[in-house]
């Protein structure tokens, strides 16, 4: 997605917004966002007394947002009070003495059903738009800030939370600018607790910065890095590569998108608690998955959780027989890809991973468990085939990929079948690092020894080596910012 300029000059407090933050402010690998955003927010919020920090999270978070995307703040502003105002008189309805329980329970569910019509219906309306016509810009972060809003009206209604009576703490909640554009989906009940104390003691700091150098290392040393063999494959044309050059794209891109989310994940759950909110997991290792069941456990867990407790579990989940439970499964990763956007390869990747969820629950996703090896082989050849479906947007072009991944169909002879000797040479060093920072025991190390001053050492050259990129190569945003 373009990121816009913010026009004009603004003035708050005596800053001079324009020599504070840019377009580039919504991008956490930015120089703009690592030298100017962050710490010029870090000051002010640790100068602030604890009770009104809130309020600075909040209002910091729709000037950065206003910085990329001043046209939607008014979009994200109203989302934002309505739902608060929904929740609010839900939980004066269940407050309330002079309501009878059954008429209590009916406004209740008028209540959540208007957030769930309203949310949904802003999301699918934009998602729908772009996919039909490219000129209806997809507001960034839209998915995530709704999926937040929709949790929070679904736990209000359970009675797992109690509704924000604080506007500046729900809104700090949906806009908090770590996870604003990008996820992780922090569930309201995980938040609330560090909204309410928000800043924390120097080691938890320590901690999160740790976890923003690792990320930004992820993201600018090795993401975007990969990320140049997929653009030299689409700069050279789909139809004129060799088999091994599409399948080393496919791994390549496979890689770049997992460094890419999981650096920016890494960096919004660091930033998250350097100013006191919880740490929260979003991958666990997914390519030491033994099945594609299994991947998509490991893959962008607060994503997933959100569908198996909001959607799958409602729907009945496996609790209802083997017919209901595949149709709940159809169901699911059918608006997963919807979620990710609503053109016809997004929904096709969602029924490919979907069919083949099911086909392990049906037939081999025991034997995969007894074959560890053959198992492992298995994700590191279908996943990166899904993935392919994923980026290709335009099912020509995927025709062609999977023709050339697949010759024996047949599109053509390969203009250049030497390719792959020139891209492995450029690139082999980047993928043996890929996979090498892909196995468990790389982070296990790290998290073993991180307070020792050898690891702290390592991440210093890893976050002056990530800065030198920066310096020399063009502001490259995150792959999910267009979700």
């Amino acid at each position: 997605m373009q990121v816009n300029v913010m026009s004009g000059v603004e003035i708050v407090a005596g800053f001079d917004l324009g020599n504070i933050v840019s377009q580039n402010s919504l991008v956490f690998s930015s120089l703009e966002f690592l030298f100017r955003f962050l710490p010029v927010f870090l000051v002010i919020f640790y100068l602030t007394p604890v009770k009104y920090r809130k309020i600075v999270l909040f209002i910091g978070s729709i000037l950065m947002y206003a910085c990329g995307e001043p046209q939607f703040v008014f979009l994200l502003l109203a989302c934002t009070g309505l739902n608060f105002l929904i929740g609010k008189n839900m939980r004066a309805d269940i407050e309330s003495p002079f309501l009878h329980s059954r008429w209590r329970d009916k406004k209740r569910r008028k209540w959540l059903l208007l957030a769930l019509i309203t949310d949904v219906g802003v999301l699918a309306f934009f998602k729908i738009g772009n996919a039909v016509d490219s000129n209806i810009l997809l507001p960034l972060g839209i998915s995530f800030y709704t999926f937040k809003m929709i949790s929070y009206q679904m736990d209000v209604f359970r009675g797992k939370v109690e509704a924000d009576t604080s506007f500046w703490g729900f809104g700090s909640y949906v806009c908090m600018f770590p996870q604003l554009t990008s996820g992780p989906i922090m569930r309201y009940e995980d938040a609330s607790e560090g909204l309410e104390h928000l800043g924390c003691i120097p080691e938890r700091f320590e901690d999160g910065l740790r976890l923003l150098v690792i990320g930004l290392g992820a993201k600018v040393l090795l993401a975007d890095r990969l990320g140049l063999l997929w653009n030299d494959i689409q700069t050279i044309g789909f139809e004129s590569i060799s088999t091994p050059l599409a399948w080393l794209g496919a791994f390549t891109y496979s890689l770049q998108l997992y460094f890419d989310f999981e650096g920016y994940s890494l960096m919004a759950v660091g930033i998250g608690m350097m100013i006191g909110l919880p740490y929260i997991k979003n991958f666990n290792q997914p390519y030491m998955a033994s099945s594609v069941s299994d991947f998509w456990r490991r893959w962008h867990m607060t994503l997933g959780s959100w569908f198996r407790d909001y959607v799958y579990i409602p729907m009945g989940g496996n609790r209802k027989g083997l017919p209901r439970l595949l149709f709940n499964l159809c169901i699911v990763w059918l608006l997963t890809g919807l979620w990710h956007g609503g053109s016809v390869n997004f929904l096709l990747w969602g029924i490919t991973v979907g069919v083949f969820v099911i086909l392990e629950k049906l037939f081999y996703g025991e034997w995969l468990g007894r074959h560890k090896v053959f198992s492992h082989i298995y994700v590191w050849i279908i996943i990166p085939l899904t993935w392919v479906i994923f980026a290709v947007t335009s099912l020509p072009d995927l025709g062609i990929y999977f023709g050339r991944l697949f010759p024996f169909f047949g599109i053509g002879e390969t203009l250049n079948p030497q390719d792959i000797l020139k891209y492995f040479s450029m690139y082999w060093w980047l993928l043996l690092a890929g996979i090498f920072f892909c196995v468990p025991v790389v982070s296990a190390w790290f998290n073993k020894h991180r307070k020792r001053w050898y690891a702290n050492a390592l991440l210093l050259v890893l976050f002056w080596m990530a800065v030198y990129q920066l310096t020399n190569a063009a502001n490259n945003p995150f792959m999910y910012f267009r979700f």
